[in-house]
């Protein structure tokens, strides 16, 4: 039976001849193998790419200390990358949002490794990782950290004449990267300045407009910056402890029901579950829910079993 490939098959095959990083060539093969028609005549194509994957996934299994030193494990409600130019106001985005003391200098690459922070925002926080200037001789690590974000914040300097065609390089590695659909804030630093001010005025779509050395439009970021997590608190109380903390809230993703939760809390729940009392905040009448129940920001449940 022949194979009948489709005509973007050989196209994306052509960007294996063009890249040398694992990484890159492991997510070219997985996109082959998932436009490949599924049936007899291309088996032996699948397999082929099956093997492939298999061989750079070993590979990357022996890490070097640089790599693992280079890497960033995931703590908080989330982890939200920076990525930008040099000097665009990275490091300084970093400190102003986390209360950290990363290195800030006016010249090119002062970071040089990722550097997580934590934002507290309320009663949760948010992992926040400053890296190096973003260009297209970036490292393959670099990449990967992107990558296994939930979110990027890309720093832009308001003050430069040539902001559009930053934002638009930008732009073009992300989808280069195959990152064209990651959840990212565009943020333009330095609108203290007379000069970003009027260059903001010929970008559309505007970007959000910050000071990281004035503070000014910080607190709204840290509301944006948790709702592009698409993330939700619940609290939960019991009979015997009616009062629920406030402090520490479980959090999930969007649009998770109940049991979701109730799973989380315990892995029996899900067998022996009958119902649960549903609480708003500052209010003392209930309502019964089932399992089904799509949470709300702020729900309070207590979980009957």
């Amino acid at each position: 039976m022949s194979a009948n490939l489709p005509p973007q098959f050989f196209a994306i095959s052509k960007k294996l001849k063009n890249t040398k990083d694992p990484e890159e060539k492991i997510s070219i093969l997985e996109e082959l193998l998932a436009i490949i028609p599924k049936h007899k005549g291309t088996e032996r194509v699948q397999q082929d790419l099956k093997t492939k994957i298999a061989k750079l996934k070993k590979q990357k299994t022996k890490k070097s200390k640089k790599e693992i030193l280079y890497s960033v494990k995931k703590e908080g409600a989330g982890q939200i990358v920076i990525i930008g130019q040099a000097n665009a106001g990275k490091s300084s985005l970093l400190n102003v949002l986390t209360n950290a003391e990363a290195k800030v200098g006016s010249y090119p690459f002062t970071t040089q490794i990722p550097r997580p922070a934590m934002i507290p925002y309320e009663n949760v926080l948010i992992q926040l990782v400053d890296t190096p200037p973003l260009t297209k001789e970036s490292p393959p690590w670099l990449k990967g950290i992107l990558k296994a974000s939930d979110g990027l914040l890309a720093v832009f300097d308001l003050s430069e004449d040539s902001v559009a065609e930053d934002i638009k390089n930008l732009k073009e590695l992300l989808s280069n990267w195959g990152l064209a659909n990651k959840k990212i804030i565009f943020l333009g630093n330095k609108i203290d300045l007379k000069e970003s001010r009027e260059n903001l005025k010929k970008i559309k779509p505007h970007l959000r407009a910050i000071s990281c050395f004035k503070k000014s439009g910080i607190k709204e970021l840290k509301k944006e910056i948790f709702d592009l997590l698409e993330i939700i608190r619940v609290y939960t109380r019991s009979v015997n402890k009616p009062k629920p903390d406030f402090v520490n809230p479980f959090v999930i993703k969007k649009g998770s029901k109940l049991i979701d939760l109730a799973n989380q809390i315990h892995k029996d729940f899900s067998f022996s579950f009958k119902k649960a009392k549903l609480f708003k905040k500052d209010s003392k009448k209930f309502q019964i829910v089932g399992k089904n129940y799509i949470l709300q920001d702020q729900d309070i449940v207590e979980i009957h079993a």
